[in-house]
């Protein structure tokens, strides 16, 4: 082990990995059963198994007992000596070794108390020489942990080489790494760009600065041949949005914003209508925008936060939308990340007001008909309400409301509500004897 460890060591500076086998951590003696090895073999092949390969087995399971056990120091001992089977003489199973070590590699990096970023460089440079096929996604891994540590121009510099490497003939796999770390290198002239825009003083001209915009020219070219391709691009259109409207270019912003929302060559992506409504909403678009966004959200994410928004706009506007309210409101209360929202609630109570005034009773006793059973399950059992008392009066009080418009007067659930209420004036009386005591004016003596 210690000759293995002397030939191919990936820990060199700071880890201070112990030859003799022990490790700096406390040692519990406990069994941890062994689920199935990362590329197990089956009984029958593991009797022809030659000792080196054996022996590689052996050591990576003591890698992963380790790391379960959280004793860093001597799974990095351990991934010392697994780095021989990166002189495997077939491909497949060199590849499969070098994906193995530069994932449990950063991984144990990441815990270990002594690690450096000299630790993690040497680890990313062995792994990128090892695993050729790897290579774009390692250098992507490596600047992503470059700029965590504040090195943007070495991380700038992974993403530079990655973008012009090229091993034999191009596949499918390796179009799509290139094509993902040609938008980062964008991402960051991007990064750049707004840590020269945050660096300037109220004083100076940030649309005119010449540096600025040329890391501006340089993050837009990139960043708008990468969004114009289908796909999922959130934080890129974000950055090119962002940019477009620092120089007042609101239009060409709303035009790559539609596109990524409506293409249908894109793949289904609620985000993007979310972020087309905030833009519309910065930019103070007439409600009928607003609503006609929102519509398409709720149809993908009726649950999504901004449905009380959709709700809210829709009082404000015809009678078509004003009963969609109803829709949209009810659908939100169907699932259980919204069934202690007191926001939610008061919605609901509201536009049940709004409809009953209306004269629009039968609308509401037609959505509730539809989850009738769910809801009397889901909302008002006897459980709520004692938890409810107990915990949130005021959601109590609310829903309690809502229960008796929708005509359930007599379920166990509002029994707690007219506790509440005999609490409350109890309260309220007590609250009044104490003024009227301290009006009186004390007896002369």
């Amino acid at each position: 082990m210690d000759d293995l460890e002397a030939e191919f060591n990936i820990f060199p500076s700071g880890l201070n990995v112990d030859s003799s086998g022990s490790s700096e951590d406390e040692r519990i003696p406990r069994k941890i059963k062994s689920p199935i090895l990362l590329h197990a073999s089956p009984a029958s092949a593991r009797s022809k198994e030659s000792g080196f390969h054996k022996s590689s087995r052996l050591c990576l399971k003591a890698i992963r007992d380790a790391m379960l056990r959280h004793h860093w120091q001597e799974a990095a001992q351990y991934l010392s000596a697994y780095s021989q089977t990166l002189e495997e003489t077939t491909v497949s199973k060199q590849s499969v070794a070098c994906e193995i070590i530069w994932r449990l590699g950063t991984e144990i990096l990441q815990h270990h108390p002594n690690s450096q970023l000299d630790d993690f460089n040497v680890l990313y440079e062995q792994m990128k020489n090892s695993g050729v096929k790897n290579y774009a996604k390692i250098c992507l891994e490596h600047s992503f942990h470059l700029l965590l540590s504040g090195n943007i121009n070495d991380a700038k510099r992974q993403l530079s080489v990655a973008a012009s490497w090229r091993y034999g003939k191009q596949s499918v796999r390796q179009s799509l790494d290139l094509k993902l770390i040609h938008a980062y290198c964008g991402f960051l002239d991007y990064f750049i760009w707004c840590m020269k825009k945050s660096s300037m003083s109220t004083d100076e001209d940030c649309s005119s600065n010449r540096e600025m915009h040329s890391y501006f020219r340089q993050a837009s070219v990139t960043l708008q041949e990468v969004i114009t391709q289908p796909g999922v691009w959130d934080p890129f259109v974000l950055s090119y949005v962002d940019m477009l409207e620092f120089y007042n270019d609101q239009d060409e912003a709303l035009k790559v914003l539609q596109n990524y929302a409506y293409n249908k060559d894109y793949p289904s992506n609620p985000n993007a209508h979310v972020y087309l409504y905030q833009f519309l909403k910065r930019h103070e678009a007439p409600p009928a925008k607003l609503i006609s966004t929102l519509k398409v959200l709720h149809h993908l994410v009726p649950s999504h936060e901004l449905m009380l928004e959709y709700c809210s706009l829709l009082l404000t506007s015809v009678q078509e939308d004003l009963e969609e309210s109803l829709t949209v409101v009810f659908n939100l209360l169907d699932y259980p990340s919204w069934k202690y929202d007191l926001n939610t609630w008061n919605c609901l109570l509201k536009v049940m007001t709004i409809f009953k005034t209306k004269g629009l009773q039968h609308l509401i006793d037609k959505e509730w008909e539809k989850r009738k059973d769910l809801w009397l399950s889901m909302h008002f059992r006897e459980c709520h309400g004692r938890k409810e008392s107990e915990e949130n009066t005021e959601l109590l009080l609310v829903k309690a409301k809502v229960a008796k418009r929708l005509g359930q007067h007599g379920r166990s659930y509002n029994k707690f509500n007219t506790e509440v209420w005999g609490r409350c004036n109890v309260k309220e009386k007590k609250q009044q004897v104490c003024k009227k005591r301290s009006k009186k004016k004390p007896n002369s003596i």
